[in-house]
């Protein structure tokens, strides 16, 4: 079947979900709102939800599927608000570069001008948005106006100022608490609680990426593509391979490095070295498959690459506070 092409300025794609009202599901408290609106069958399947944590802070879980069309969407100029985008699956392509997305990546993005943009987005959509406010981002977190550290300056522009977007890979960490939101059990007041928590838990992980080091894209700073390509592959060597994971030096001649290039390009893309990341997944593997209770501990700790039982266990008690066989049991 041929694909069409189809364009939609951001205000029309506005009114044609707000038009799906008998579409739409509420609940609705006075401190918690959340609208559940299914995508408008012209354009695809699936859904939007909103929800509003409390004035200013709000979460938006966007999982739908388009028919064979190329959607284009056409964002005005316009002041842009302190957004945290985690692309779970899927593709967004901007006309301007470092304003695009790919799956198991985060974008953070900061107060100011917003340029026009247009943007094309793949057949399959699964992401997670935070919007909030400034000032209420620097009260959560205890941020002084006038002693911002210097890797967060970038995030509080001026309204005339062109707003700031860094990427970085999703972590572990993150997949964690994404999945809790996915998944959140809860209704009401708890739903709120909870959500804000591991919303908060999102905010921090992500804010900490820019603090640790580099900005990896921002308007004035980006670095060579082809480095960054081979570090994500690095990444999922040491993923695919968790188990019997090959040394720093196989790693560097598999996607064609130096060892020095691998280490000093593995801790610029993602924060941390490339040994401290592997010790970092196989711990939230471990924790992820004893959360779903279908495997022994032994078994989990030879899943992630743990030979002796004994320091599999300590590493795990070290990282979360809490044994193997206690996570095991469902305990927190």
């Amino acid at each position: 079947m041929k694909n069409h092409s189809l364009q939609v300025l951001k205000s029309d794609c506005s009114n044609l979900l707000v038009t799906t009202e008998e579409n739409k599901n509420c609940d609705r408290t006075p401190d918690f709102l959340e609208e559940i609106i299914e995508y408008p069958p012209e354009l695809g399947r699936g859904y939007i939800q909103e929800v509003e944590l409390s004035r200013g802070f709000s979460l938006t879980i966007r999982d739908y599927q388009h028919h064979n069309t190329n959607l284009t969407e056409i964002s005005q100029a316009h002041e842009h608000p302190l957004q945290f985008c985690f692309k779970i699956k899927g593709q967004t392509i901007s006309n301007i570069e470092y304003a695009s997305l790919k799956t198991g990546e985060t974008a953070l993005c900061g107060c100011g001008m917003s340029p026009k943009m247009s943007y094309s987005f793949s057949e399959i959509n699964q992401e997670i948005d935070i919007h909030i406010e400034a000032k209420l981002l620097t009260q959560l977190f205890g941020i002084q106006d006038d002693a911002i550290a210097p890797h967060l300056k970038h995030l509080f522009r001026r309204p005339e100022e062109e707003y700031s977007v860094s990427t970085r890979a999703i972590t572990t960490q993150m997949q964690v608490a994404l999945q809790q939101i996915w998944q959140c059990p809860f209704q009401g007041m708890v739903k709120q609680v909870y959500l804000q928590a591991k919303v908060l838990e999102l905010m921090a992980l992500r804010l900490q990426q820019d603090m640790s080091g580099e900005i990896i894209q921002c308007h004035n700073y980006q670095p060579k593509r082809k480095i960054i390509e081979q570090m994500y592959q690095a990444k999922e060597i040491l993923e695919s391979r968790v188990e019997n994971p090959p040394s720093l030096i196989e790693l560097a001649e598999n996607v064609g490095l130096s060892l020095y290039q691998l280490k000093q390009g593995f801790q610029k893309v993602f924060g941390q070295s490339a040994f401290q990341y592997l010790h970092q997944y196989r711990m939230e593997q471990a924790r992820l498959l004893l959360y779903e209770g279908n495997m022994r501990v032994a078994d989990v700790a030879n899943t992630v690459g743990y030979s002796h039982l004994g320091q599999f266990s300590a590493a795990f008690k070290r990282k979360f506070g809490i044994s193997p066989r206690d996570c095991l049991k469902g305990k927190v």
